[in-house]
């Protein structure tokens, strides 16, 4: 349970908080707006780096990590998979279960991908001081853990 106070919600003004959620949010939603690609190639393109960083997964362990339901992983993977993007192979633990892989074109789809989005970053950053990123890289950084440490 979220203990609010006069202050806010944990000593933090209530008001900070929306405009901070609103601000992430917006940030989100332009990155979106602005990538390329439809709704499905961003969603195929975190499935795809996901598996890309861990290496070889079962399609239950990669929803898990996505943070996504196995119906909608599976569709995804089966898109995948006809695209020449990822590779099925025999689970040597367990012989009823397959371990997705990405393949070389898979690897080059992300690859170009990121690309393409640390260039839209960076042009949308080419404004700011050294110290404004760094200072945005660090406060993300602390958010970040800070929400993983709940």
């Amino acid at each position: 349970m979220v203990q609010a106070t006069s202050a806010g919600l944990h000593g933090v003004p209530k008001e900070d908080l929306l405009d901070l959620v609103e601000a992430l949010r917006g940030v989100m939603m332009a990155g979106r707006r602005k990538a390329a690609g439809s709704e499905h190639d961003k969603s195929v393109f975190a499935l795809l780096s996901q598996l890309m960083t861990a290496g070889s997964l079962r399609a239950s362990e990669l929803a898990e990590r996505a943070c996504l339901d196995l119906s909608t992983v599976s569709r995804h993977i089966s898109a995948l998979e006809s695209n020449g993007y990822v590779s099925r192979t025999p689970d040597p633990d367990d012989g009823r279960a397959t371990l997705l892989a990405v393949t070389k074109a898979g690897q080059k789809l992300v690859r170009e991908t990121r690309e393409q989005r640390l260039t839209m970053v960076a042009s949308a950053l080419k404004d700011w001081s050294d110290a404004d990123r760094a200072d945005l890289i660090r406060l993300t950084r602390r958010l970040a853990e800070s929400l993983e440490n709940l």
